[in-house]
């Protein structure tokens, strides 16, 4: 296997991805004893018919108005007035939480604020959205509640485990190298962490009893100012099937696409060479994956040896050559190098691969083994890609922090032409399109090989948006209806989050997206944009002298959804 990558720091044996010294937090930010602060934001009309929630807020001396039912015309005016406001303030923040469509029907919403950057909501339950007024929705961490002891709650004293941290962690930056030894060694069976804006820390463990551990033997309620809390890594594969131009698989007939991921984006390296992205868990075998389409794929194999037994007059058989992992044939190795990538459904090749940045475990579950999760697809003819219609090009690469500052993002989907055109929802208008926000940064690691990685957290709102099954798509910097746009990283997975609630209450979670830190290289690359020209419709349609009329509207081409 050839592993291309650029040199790497070190740091206790373990190899720590290349990161920017701009995008790391390693030069001082002046803060408060506390950096953090998070408050409730009462809703301004609490429904009689809630008497429970409407004591506490009066017992919280918070000021609200007890109504029977709202008016359904002061509803609808001030609705449009909060999805109007486009900068949140002390005069109106009441108001876009109470009737902003978004956070209207949360019973409970908070604002975090923080020295490191502007406030952002907090929520504890799924949304739909992810900004309200202009300021960012974040998720709430929750508690394992069945594991926190019984009786008077003794959290450890941050005091030893401060010793390690000579400041207050910034979450809008990386970690340095010596912060995620130091957290090694505070938590021993820990496999990762996560760092949120908002203010948390969500320390990572392979299993839930060494959860339980923590809770009963760590437990440091506050580590360098951020607020601690532990779960499992349930990392899912946002591998799907892609109609025709959209995505690359491994199977060349295109029946079994289980594994298909997005194309990514064409770039010239510096050594002159070309080549498309490609997510690597797509062209190997990837132990434990369980996701929902690997079901629907192990439901389509046994389809398709039902109609071939039934074709020969023969007794189907099941189990019979599958392994417990279901993945294409000829697919289950950990070696994506000399694979050959398909557009999916179209059994056309795209290239094959020459270059992976990873070396997956066969045995251990994803992300094991994965730096990057990227490879790259090589051909003497690749195709160009370009933007869907309606989004702009993708010029360049966006620096990590200004992800993690707050600026906008988006995922998009590229594109190659093989005849056929696929409208995504929302694409020709820059209002309907599905955002996303950063939440913040996330890290795993291995101790037997030494090995670790770093990524960026996001979200897009519902569990089941539009980006999910992405895999290998871009998160860009802007919004779509921008004129150019840059690149942050790729989408490679997703796993759920641990929401706040109370003990007596059901656990929820919510889904957020993550991408790998991209490899030195990939970042001094330079992105192609491709311009598929229509050769039915010319792109100009502004009027202009001497045009002939009938030949345009001979000409015209209309885009349909497949």
């Amino acid at each position: 296997m050839e592993v291309s990558g650029s040199k790497r720091r070190k740091t206790n044996g373990f190899a720590y991805p290349h990161v920017p010294a701009t995008d790391m937090d390693i030069f001082p930010c002046e803060t408060p004893d506390d950096p953090f602060s998070i408050r409730l934001v009462p809703c301004m009309y609490i429904l009689a018919s809630d008497p429970q929630l409407a004591r506490w807020l009066l017992g919280a001396n918070q000021s609200i108005f007890i109504v029977d039912s709202p008016s359904k015309d002061r509803s609808k005016a001030d609705t449009f007035r909060a999805e109007s406001i486009t900068s949140v303030d002390q005069h109106n923040e009441r108001f876009v939480r109470s009737h902003h469509p978004t956070l209207s029907s949360k019973k409970r919403v908070w604002v975090s604020e923080s020295g490191f950057g502007e406030a952002v909501w907090l929520v504890d339950s799924p949304i739909t959205g992810v900004y309200a007024g202009g300021r960012p929705i974040h998720y709430y961490p929750g508690d394992h509640w069945e594991y926190i002891p019984m009786g008077i709650l003794t959290p450890r004293s941050p005091g030893k485990y401060n010793q390690h941290f000579d400041r207050y962690i910034n979450p809008r930056r990386l970690l340095r190298p010596t912060d995620l030894d130091s957290l090694r060694e505070l938590f021993p069976e820990a496999v990762g962490v996560e760092v949120l804006i908002a203010g948390f820390m969500v320390v990572l463990f392979e299993h839930m009893q060494y959860v339980h551990h923590a809770y009963t033997q760590l437990w440091p309620l506050e580590l360098a100012g951020l607020r601690v809390y532990f779960d499992v890594a349930r990392y899912q594969l946002t591998a799907t099937p892609i109609e025709s131009g959209l995505g690359v698989i491994a199977d060349v007939d295109g029946q079994h696409d289980t594994r298909a991921g997005c194309l990514g984006l064409k770039v010239q390296l510096q050594n002159g060479s070309c080549a498309i992205t490609a997510v690597t868990h797509g062209f190997v075998h990837c132990p434990g994956d369980s996701t929902p389409a690997n079901m629907m794929h192990l439901f389509r194999i046994m389809v398709d040896k039902a109609k071939k037994s039934l074709m020969r007059y023969l007794p189907v058989k099941f189990g019979e050559g599958d392994g417990p992992f279901i993945v294409p044939k000829g697919v289950l190795t950990n070696n994506p190098v000399g694979r050959d990538a398909w557009l999916a459904s179209n059994n056309k090749k795209l290239g094959t691969i020459t270059r992976t940045y990873d070396q997956p475990s066969y045995i251990k579950p994803y992300p094991a083994g994965y730096s990057h999760d990227l490879s790259l697809i090589s051909d003497p003819a690749l195709p160009d890609l370009v933007s869907p219609p309606g989004y702009p090009s993708i010029t360049g690469w966006a620096d990590y922090s200004a992800a993690l500052d707050g600026q906008e993002v988006y995922v998009v989907c590229h594109q190659t032409n093989v005849g056929r055109w696929r409208m995504i929802k929302g694409n020709l208008d820059s209002t309907l399109f599905t955002r996303a926000a950063v939440l913040g940064t996330g890290y795993t690691w291995n101790r037997e090989d030494k090995s670790q990685n770093a990524f960026l957290l996001w979200h897009t709102g519902a569990e089941y948006a539009p980006a999910d099954g992405w895999s290998g798509a871009p998160l860009c910097l802007g919004r779509p209806s921008d004129t150019a746009a840059k690149a942050v990283v790729f989408q490679n997975f997703q796993q759920p989050c641990l929401l706040v609630s109370q003990p007596e209450v059901d656990k929820q979670d919510a889904m957020i997206k993550a991408g790998f830190l991209l490899p030195q290289d990939i970042k001094n690359s330079t992105i192609l944009n491709g311009e598929i020209e229509n050769p039915n419709k010319p792109f100009n349609t502004l009027p202009a002298a001497n045009w002939n009329l009938d030949e345009l509207e001979s000409r015209r081409r209309s885009f349909s959804a497949i």
